[in-house]
């Protein structure tokens, strides 16, 4: 367990099994940091490979904090992940 019990029981609670992960119909974008002592780079690459429309994104000297540590660099990739799916919805493709 990551996290002490009370707590940790919420969050499995909240928690997707990855079986439901694998049918989500939407675009999605993972932002990992590659020096992340939180979360490991694997779990990013396993969603990566769940997810049928997934695109994963990996901040070099970056920790857990990407929208923090890369406050720029974040913004303009997730402005530019969001411009593309609002085009790809109007148009249907």
């Amino acid at each position: 367990a990551m996290f002490p019990a009370p707590r940790q029981r919420w969050i499995e609670m909240l928690a997707s099994p990855l079986s439901a992960l694998a049918s989500l119909p939407h675009q999605t974008l993972l932002v990992h940091g590659r020096d992340d002592q939180v979360i490991p780079l694997a779990a990013s690459q396993t969603l990566l490979e769940l997810l049928p429309d997934a695109q994963l994104h990996v901040f070099n000297k970056c920790g857990h904090w990407t929208q923090i540590e890369q406050a720029d660099r974040f913004v303009q990739l997730v402005t530019n992940f969001l411009n593309e799916a609002n085009i790809a919805s109007q148009t249907g493709t």
